[in-house]
């Protein structure tokens, strides 16, 4: 549940066309049901003191970059580089068990019941690049790139490589408070300057108090934020 006293965001990047922000985990991006439930996008318009347009979706259980629009005149912009493939964003995840070796997976993704997904012949192509950083028995860190941006696709393949996320009560086990996604990394085409903008996130306390838990790294954690491409 989102957190009602949740007022502050994180804020990343921020121009006069763009806002980049570190979402937190367990807050939902849109308003679904509850009319009173505290919403990412309420508080980037709150703090933008303007209107702002959602371009992309992550998970509530998601942590990391996500970003927004401030003028609806870049939209179609964005929009195309959604559908051109040219939007890079980068994962990180931790997985159950031991996952040594890079891999892709090209499997397709149809839904299968109202919030669950699956592979399946017949659903829509999806491909997910995943590289190993720390593999041990008690499981394992992954750096993971998406050549597409299907509805749980991460989630869906790590499952269906009998390597789910921790905490994925959807398509593994409910052992973590969530399932532990961080979205490190996204790269883009600036729609106004048309320069690259690269923006990260650095993982969030519990994604690195559940490696440590699992002994998959030190106490310090300092590998994790090497792999995120952030300073400590």
């Amino acid at each position: 549940m989102g957190d009602p006293l949740l007022t502050t965001i994180e804020i990343l990047y921020e121009d006069d066309a763009l806002i980049f922000v570190n979402k937190p985990p367990h807050l939902i991006v849109q308003r679904a049901y509850d009319p009173d439930e505290t919403t990412l996008l309420d508080l980037v318009a709150q703090h933008a003191q303007e209107t702002v347009f959602l371009m992309q979706r992550l998970d509530r259980g998601t942590s990391g970059v996500i970003f927004f629009s401030k003028s609806h005149r870049i939209n179609a912009k964005l929009t195309r580089q959604f559908e051109a493939r040219r939007i890079r964003k980068r994962y990180l995840a931790i997985a159950e068990g031991f996952l040594g070796e890079n891999q892709t997976i090209d499997a397709p993704l149809a839904r299968i019941g109202a919030i669950k997904f699956a592979v399946r012949d017949d659903g829509r192509r999806a491909v997910t690049h995943v590289h190993p950083r720390i593999a041990t028995r008690n499981g394992s860190l992954l750096d993971i790139t998406l050549e597409t941006g299907r509805t749980h696709q991460i989630r869906v393949h790590l499952a269906s490589i009998d390597h789910a996320l921790a905490g994925d009560w959807l398509y593994g086990s409910r052992n973590a408070d969530r399932p532990m996604l961080h979205a490190a990394e996204l790269e883009m085409t600036h729609p106004l300057t048309n320069e690259t903008l690269r923006v990260a996130a650095p993982p969030p306390a519990d994604f690195l108090e559940e490696l440590k838990r699992r002994e998959i790294v030190s106490h310090e954690g300092h590998n994790v934020l090497a792999v995120a491409h952030v300073n400590d």
